[in-house]
């Protein structure tokens, strides 16, 4: 008799979460430094700008 498999489900829906939720971290850090940083600094390059010749 083969004895059963206990706590395989759980064990793989905690894998999963995890590998989900570091996925998702850095998913979320290389969109902010890649775009979300760059397009601030192409705003605030803008406005100076725009201010500098309003002045």
């Amino acid at each position: 008799m083969i004895a059963p498999v206990q706590n395989q489900l759980s064990k793989s829906m905690l894998i999963h979460i995890g590998i989900g939720m570091t996925l998702g971290t850095t998913a979320a850090y290389g969109y902010w430094h890649k775009i979300a940083l760059a397009n601030r600094a192409q705003r605030e390059a803008y406005y100076v700008k725009l201010n500098s010749t309003k002045a």
